[in-house]
């Protein structure tokens, strides 16, 4: 298994926001999981007909463990061990934060989930960092190599896709 990024920089859990880092660590690594299966399951023509137009090959989908959340999910802040925050992505309750559809990328380092964004199935839609992540740039590739900075996730992932072993890819994305 691949890992997304292969530098060694230390980034703690977003404490923030997180009042139970160990429940939040476990939903959503259950939730990357799952989406990730959603992916390679049944029914998946859309989501992987998107990432092969988007420029990833099957090869670079399962080694990033992207996945595919396919419904629109809300989310209690307290079963996700997150303090209770002003839900400005939460269509309906308070008390809640809204998981959308879309590509779920895990932001993997040293086999340790940091982050997680979710990218809209349109090209042109909105990426959305989960509450509980980890802020900041997703580095992929060894920081030995030049740094090539891009702003734009797929653009991101098809660069490391292609020159991984002599670049390192920097994608920074708008913090939610």
């Amino acid at each position: 298994m691949s890992f997304c990024c292969l530098c060694n920089i230390n980034i703690g859990m977003n404490d923030n926001n997180l009042k139970d880092p160990l429940l939040w660590k476990r939903k959503a690594m259950a939730f990357v999981t799952r989406a990730h299966h959603h992916l390679w399951g049944k029914n998946n023509e859309d989501p992987l007909v998107f990432l092969f137009q988007m420029g990833l090959s099957n090869a670079t989908t399962k080694s990033l463990l992207l996945g595919w959340n396919k419904y629109g999910q809300e989310r209690h802040y307290d079963t996700w061990g997150l303090k209770n925050q002003q839900a400005k992505n939460s269509p309906g309750k308070e008390d809640c934060f809204f998981l959308p559809p879309g590509i779920v990328f895990p932001h993997i380092i040293e086999k340790e989930l940091k982050s997680i964004w979710i990218h809209s199935l349109d090209p042109a839609g909105p990426v959305l960092m989960l509450p509980g992540s980890v802020p900041g740039p997703i580095l992929l590739g060894n920081l030995n190599n030049p740094v090539v900075t891009v702003s734009d996730l797929f653009k991101g992932l098809c660069l490391f896709q292609e020159k991984k072993e002599s670049l390192c890819v920097k994608i920074l994305l708008p913090e939610s």
